[in-house]
């Protein structure tokens, strides 16, 4: 008998009694194996620990009734051996990132974390399973906001109705964002499982980080109509005002977290592809090798042959990983169809070495596979592979912060002119006007230094001082340069906020925001 058939014994038992009080002890006596030896097969055969699956699966039913019950989330605590409604919600919120609560009233927006039933999917599925819980708990948070939005929508009072509209608009973009969100968990569930999917990282990471920002320019939109709002509204607002700007931080911290999680999880994937790719080529190798030393008797005519194919295996022995190609292995192949019909023709001499060339087909069949499995890597397995650069993950590199900086700058400057012509004539003189011009050239100044340190990914204008080299590596002294200029601009739009007193809450909203991205900047 398999050694590990106790564990799928063991497995039903564990199905059989999740309701009841289970240790190591109990489930290693159920199947007569020491408790030592009993952890290393189960761990071995499941790939994980004998009470994290054991937790791991009554949370998982756990789950299943609160979606499809109304029983209370405490006798669900309690029928799956939680001693109490905070212990339960602890252990649940660790498993899928959210409460109970939150799970009853979202579940069919949240998704589960995946079986564990290789262990070499084991790693796999822990940086997935990550994930999965910073999508749930963003998903939940961006579904609350934008129903809070609503709640605030239908609030009654004079002057309050028409804001109604606003609050409904904030709502839809927040649920937009989290459907975008929900598409992107439905990505992730499926990479543990299906490795390949991770060559979709990229839009992966697009995503979230495209989401993140949109969450915070919802919550800057948010509050900007709230500063332009009086005294009295402001104040109705501000728990709003306060719930946007929540979950943009959470948005923009979430999405660090899930980039750095699809990282681990390509490195990962990427190490057993290498690994993967060495065994087969050794596998060929050797069949190669040995295809020749049964052709190498030299009383036989075969020499030929023998050296050939001999040839043929060194040649992928011999480079790095690096150096093997489609194209190599094609041309071997290719090759070797010739050594074979060679092959071919002294076997219909002399039938009775036909198993002295048996190796060559094998030695064939082995470079098929080898060829097959670099054929199917995706462009960046291949680009690992070749040495390709920046192939084992994505960093949120130094040009994609100035390309957030110049996009949130770019966002508050068209605000900026636009309250500049609101405020107009009846609330400005020439010499605020001039001030505040002042300050938008600066800002313009700062939001094309940013994008040139970006790359010029979104278009460098060409013809003045700040428009540099498309391209070229942002230095520390272009970022002091592009915070001085956004400092300065932000004290300028302060001071003529200021002047305004009750008609400058929107001046004073805009300068806090363009001051907010100096943090990411050099001092």
């Amino acid at each position: 008998m398999n050694e590990k058939d106790p564990i799928f014994l063991s497995l039903a038992m564990i199905e059989e009694r999740l309701q009841e009080k289970l240790t190591v002890e109990i489930l290693a006596e159920g199947v007569h194996f020491s408790k030592y030896h009993y952890q290393r097969i189960f761990r071995e055969a499941v790939g994980e620990t004998v009470m994290g699956y054991v937790n791991r699966r009554r949370l998982f039913l756990a789950a299943g009734e609160l979606a499809g019950t109304g029983n209370s989330v405490l006798s669900v605590a309690l029928k799956y051996g939680y001693d109490s409604h905070e212990g339960f919600t602890r252990s649940f919120k660790a498993y899928l990132g959210v409460t109970p609560t939150e799970y009853r009233k979202y579940h069919s927006f949240i998704g589960l974390p995946g079986k564990k039933k290789e262990e070499g999917r084991m790693m796999y599925s822990k940086s997935a399973d990550e994930m999965i819980r910073e999508l749930n708990s963003l998903i939940v948070q961006a579904r609350e906001t934008a129903a809070e939005s609503r709640k605030y929508g239908g609030s009654d009072g004079e002057g309050m109705a028409v804001y109604g509209q606003v609050w409904e608009f904030a709502a839809g973009r927040t649920e937009k964002m989290a459907g975008q969100l929900e598409e992107v968990l439905r990505r992730v569930a499926s990479v543990a499982q299906n490795p390949d999917e991770i060559s979709s990282r990229m839009l992966i990471v697009k995503a979230v980080e495209d989401t993140a920002f949109e969450a915070g320019v919802t919550a800057f939109q948010v509050g900007l109509m709230i500063a332009r709002a009086m005294p009295e509204h402001r104040a109705a607002f501000r728990p709003l005002c306060a719930s946007f700007d929540r979950l943009a931080q959470s948005a923009r911290m979430r999405s660090g977290k899930i980039v750095d999680f699809l990282n681990e999880l390509w490195g990962l994937i990427l190490q057993d592809m290498r690994k993967n790719a060495r065994q087969r080529i050794l596998d060929a190798v050797e069949t190669g090798r040995a295809a020749a030393d049964k052709l190498s008797n030299a009383s036989l005519p075969y020499g030929y042959i023998a050296e050939a194919v001999r040839e043929m295996a060194e040649e992928i022995a011999v480079p790095t990983l690096e150096e093997v190609t489609v194209y190599g292995l094609e041309d071997i192949l290719f090759r070797l169809d010739s050594v074979l019909f060679a092959a071919d023709m002294d076997m219909l001499r002399a039938p009775q070495h036909r198993q002295l060339f048996d190796g060559i087909s094998n030695f064939k069949e082995k470079l098929e596979e080898t060829a097959e499995f670099f054929r199917n890597l995706s462009g960046d397995g291949a680009g690992a592979f070749t040495g390709a650069k920046n192939s084992s993950g994505f960093k949120r590199t130094t040009g994609k912060i100035y390309g957030d900086v110049a996009a949130q700058e770019g966002i508050l400057l068209f605000y900026l002119k636009g309250e500049i012509q609101k405020l107009g004539d009846a609330h400005l003189d020439e010499g605020q006007k001039t001030a505040l011009e002042t300050a938008c050239g600066k800002m313009e100044r700062a939001v094309r230094k940013a994008r040139r340190a970006d790359g010029c990914g979104n278009g460098c204008p060409a013809g003045d001082e700040d428009s540099g080299k498309p391209g070229s590596e942002p230095d520390e002294k272009e970022g002091i340069e592009i915070a001085k200029l956004l400092r300065e601009a932000a004290g300028e739009i302060t001071a003529e906020a200021r002047r305004l007193g009750v008609y400058g809450g929107a001046l004073q909203y805009l300068a806090e925001e363009v001051k907010k991205p100096l943090k990411y900047l050099p001092e």
